[in-house]
C-alpha cells in the first residue's frame, strides 16, 4: 500500500483540478457509482496519512464545457467481459503484497477506523460531500494517462489494469484511480497531530506511544500515533536507530525513543522530497539480503497476537535485541 510520502504526491497531482467540474465519469467501481459524480465540482482536496479526501459540490449555475472527445480507459471492451487478474485490474484481491504481507492489513491498518464513512449513495444535501480514498495493493493515481500492463497476469494475458474511477474535467484533463476503496463521508477524518508528515505532528504523543510495553515494530504501524507510516518506513527507521523490531518500547531509554521518532520524521520527509524531485528512495534493509555494513539481514513476519503479521527485515548485529529491563546506559 502506498505510504504517506507517496499519497502526498498523489495529493499534489490532484490539486490542480480543484475548481473544475466533472464532465464525464468512468471506472469499474460498483459501490461508489461513478456516475454520481457527474456534473459535480471538485472544491477541495486534503491528505491524511495514507488517505485522500476530495470534496465535491453541485453548482447548477455553471454549464459544462464543450464536447471535445475524451480518452477512454484502455481495454474497455475487456472490462465488459469480466474482471482481469486482480493484480492487473487494480481490484482488492486478498493476495500477498510484494513483501509477503496480507493486503487486507493495508486497507485497514491497526488503529484506523473504517466505519466513519458510508459507501454507496451519491452526496445529498450537506452530507456525504467528501470522497475518501484508501489505497490498496499497488494503488495509484494517474493524471491524463492510463496505467499500462508491465507484465502478463497469471493467465498469461497482457491486459491493462482497470481503473476503479475515472474523472474527466472541464479543463480537458482527467484523473484515473487504481486499486483503492472509495466511500462518501460528511467530513474528512483528519488528525494532523498523528500525521508523520504534518507540521502539527505531535512528537510528545508519539514518544509516549513508543514507550509502551510492546514490540516497537507493532507501535510504529499503529496509525493512531504514526499515520502514514507503513512497512518500508518501519523497517528503515528501526535499522537507522539500531533497534531490534521486537524490542519492547518500555525497555528503550528516553534518548533512543527520541532518536527513533527523529528517524521517522527525517526518513519520511526525505522520501517525500525525493518524490517531488523524481529521485528513487533507496532502502538499507527493506527487502535486502545484507545491510550496508555487510551483515546478513534476517526476515520474519511479526505482528500482535491475533493481528496482522508484517514481514520485517533487520540486522541482528546492528540491531541487537534488548532484554525486557529498561536501558540504563546513555544512548549516543
Amino acid at each position: 500500500m502506498p505510504e504517506g510520502p507517496l499519497v502526498r504526491k498523489f495529493h499534489h497531482l490532484i490539486s490542480p483540478f480543484v475548481g473544475q467540474q466533472v464532465v464525464k465519469t468512468g471506472g469499474s467501481s460498483k459501490k461508489l457509482q461513478p456516475a454520481s459524480l457527474q456534473s459535480l465540482w471538485l472544491q477541495d482536496t486534503q491528505v491524511h496519512g495514507k488517505k485522500l479526501f476530495l470534496r465535491f459540490d453541485p453548482d447548477e449555475e455553471m454549464e459544462a464545457p464543450g464536447s471535445s472527445p475524451l480518452p477512454e480507459p484502455p481495454q474497455k471492451e475487456a472490462q465488459k467481459e469480466g474482471a482481469a487478474d486482480p493484480k492487473q485490474a487494480g481490484e482488492p484481491s486478498g493476495q500477498k503484497t510484494p513483501d509477503g504481507s496480507s493486503q487486507s492489513a493495508e486497507l485497514n491498518p491497526q488503529g484506523e477506523d473504517a466505519s466513519e464513512c458510508l459507501e454507496g449513495d451519491a452526496p445529498a444535501g450537506d452530507a456525504g460531500k467528501w470522497l475518501r480514498v484508501s489505497f490498496g495493493l499497488f494503488g495509484s493515481v494517474w493524471v491524463n494517462e492510463f496505467s499500462r500492463a508491465k507484465k502478463a497476469n497469471k493467465r498469461g494475458d497482457w491486459r491493462d489494469p482497470s481503473p476503479r474511477l475515472v474523472l474527466y474535467f472541464g479543463g480537458g484533463g482527467f484523473l484515473a484511480f487504481y486499486n483503492c476503496q472509495m466511500s462518501w463521508s460528511s467530513s474528512p477524518v483528519v488528525t494532523p497531530a498523528c500525521d508523520i508528515l504534518s507540521e502539527q505532528f505531535h512528537r510528545g504523543r508519539a514518544l509516549e506511544a513508543v514507550g509502551q510495553a510492546q514490540p516497537v515494530c507493532y507501535t510504529l504501524l499503529d496509525q493512531r500515533y504514526f499515520s502514514g507510516l507503513g512497512n518500508i518506513i518501519k523497517n528503515e527507521v528501526l535499522y537507522r536507530a539500531g533497534i531490534h523490531p521486537l524490542s519492547l518500547g518500555s525497555a528503550l531509554s528516553a534518548p533512543r525513543r527520541e532518536a527513533l521518532v527523529d528517524h521517522v520524521v527525517e526518513f519520511s520527509t526525505a522520501w517525500l522530497q525525493g518524490k517531488f524531485q523524481g529521485r528513487p528512495q533507496h532502502t538499507q534493509v527493506y527487502q535486502k539480503e545484507q545491510c550496508p555494513a555487510g551483515h546478513p539481514v534476517m526476515k520474519e513476519a511479526f505482528g500482535p497476537p491475533g493481528g496482522f503479521q508484517r514481514l520485517t527485515w533487520w540486522c541482528p548485529q546492528c540491531q541487537p535485541q534488548l532484554s525486557e529491563e529498561p536501558e540504563q546506559r546513555q544512548f549516543s
